[in-house]
C-alpha cells in the first residue's frame, strides 16, 4: 500500500481505508506489517496495526530525520481528531526499528531542517556532550551517524524508564510540543502549513521563555537557546490565531491530569522539570512575548 505522507494522512477516513485493505488481504496476527516512511506514516500505520484484530506485529523503517531520531521510537501511535494532534491512539511498540541513514540524503531541505529541531530538543534534554555537539552544526545536511545514534538513544533511555508516561518522566520528551502542536494545528488550513519541527522550534522558544519567567531557566541559557534557533532562521511569525481558539485546543492536551496542564520546564541543558502545573494565562504571556519579538497577528 502506498500513501501520501504528511500530517493530512493522520485522519479517520485514511485509517478506515487502511483497515479495509487489511480486511481484503485477510491479514492475520501471524503476519507482520512493514511501515516504511516518515513520522505521519508510522503514526497511522502503527495505530492501524495495533488495532487490527487486537494487534498485528509491525516493523518500523523510518525514512525522515524526525522519524529516525524521534517519531519511530517509543510506541506512540495515533491519528488527529478535530484539529487536535494525536487525540486518538494507543501505545504499541514495534517489533523492530530499522534505521538506514542513507534515506536522509534524499530528504527535501525543509524536512531535514524540521528534523534537526528534534535533535536539538534531545540535546537540551540530555545536556553534556550532545549539547556541545549541536552548537556548531549546520542544519542543511544530515547529522553524522554517531550524532544521530546518540540523539535517538536519549529517547530510548527515557521511554525504557517510563514507557506509558505513568511516572510522568516521559513528559520531558514533550519539551516544546505543547505550544508547538498548537501552532502546527492552527497553520494547517493556511497556504504554508508549518512542518512539525518548524512548529516545535517556535514552541521551544516560547517554553524556554516560560521556563525563565517561572524562575527555572537562567537568562544566559535562554539567550543561548534563542540564538541557536535564530541563527538557523527557525523563529518565524506565528500563524493567525485567536486566544479563544488556542484555549480550546490546549484544553485537549494529553498532558492534562485531573484538569491540570502539566508542562516540562527547562532548568538548563541536561536538567528538565518533567511535570510543572502551568495555567493558560501564563502560557498566553509566553505567546504574547513571542509575538512581540518575532511577529504574528492575532
Amino acid at each position: 500500500m502506498t500513501l501520501e505522507g504528511g500530517e493530512t494522512l493522520k485522519t479517520l477516513p485514511k485509517a478506515r481505508w487502511i483497515w479495509k485493505k487489511l480486511y481484503q488481504y485477510a491479514l492475520d496476527r501471524g503476519q507482520v506489517i512493514g511501515l516504511i516512511g516518515g513520522g505521519s506514516l508510522l503514526d497511522i500505520g502503527g495505530f492501524c496495526a495495533a488495532t487490527w484484530k487486537r494487534g498485528v506485529p509491525f516493523i518500523s523503517v523510518p525514512t525522515s530525520l524526525i522519524a529516525q531520531v524521534d517519531a519511530s521510537i517509543g510506541g506512540k501511535t495515533g491519528i488527529n481528531f478535530r484539529r487536535g494532534k494525536n487525540l486518538i491512539g494507543v501505545f504499541a511498540q514495534p517489533h523492530a526499528i530499522w534505521v538506514w541513514p542513507g534515506f536522509l540524503e534524499s530528504l527535501p531541505r525543509s524536512e531535514l531542517r524540521s528534523g534537526w529541531v528534534e535533535v536539538f530538543k534531545h540535546a537540551l534534554i540530555a545536556g553534556g556532550n550532545l549539547w556541545e555537539a549541536v552548537q556548531p552544526i549546520s542544519v542543511e545536511k544530515p547529522p553524522p551517524l554517531p550524532l544521530l545514534s546518540e540523539a535517538a538513544t536519549v529517547k530510548v533511555r527515557i521511554v525504557q524508564e517510563d514507557p506509558l508516561e505513568e511516572k510522568r518522566l516521559r513528559f520531558v520528551l514533550n519539551l516544546g510540543h505543547t505550544l508547538g502542536h498548537l501552532w502546527e494545528s492552527l497553520s494547517q488550513p493556511t497556504k504554508r502549513p508549518l512542518l512539525h519541527g518548524e512548529a516545535v522550534a517556535i514552541g521551544l522558544a516560547q517554553e524556554a521563555y516560560l521556563s525563565h519567567r517561572q524562575g527555572y531557566l537562567p537568562e544566559a541559557t535562554l539567550q543561548n537557546i534563542l540564538t541557536w534557533l535564530e541563527k538557523r532562521q527557525y523563529l518565524t511569525p506565528l500563524p493567525a490565531f485567536s486566544w479563544e481558539k488556542c484555549e480550546k485546543l490546549l484544553s485537549q492536551d494529553k498532558k492534562i491530569r485531573s484538569g491540570r496542564l502539566l508542562l516540562p520546564l527547562l532548568r538548563g541543558p541536561g536538567e528538565v522539570a518533567p511535570a510543572v502545573e502551568v495555567g493558560l494565562q501564563t502560557l498566553k504571556k509566553a505567546v504574547h512575548w513571542y509575538r512581540q519579538r518575532y511577529g504574528g497577528a492575532d
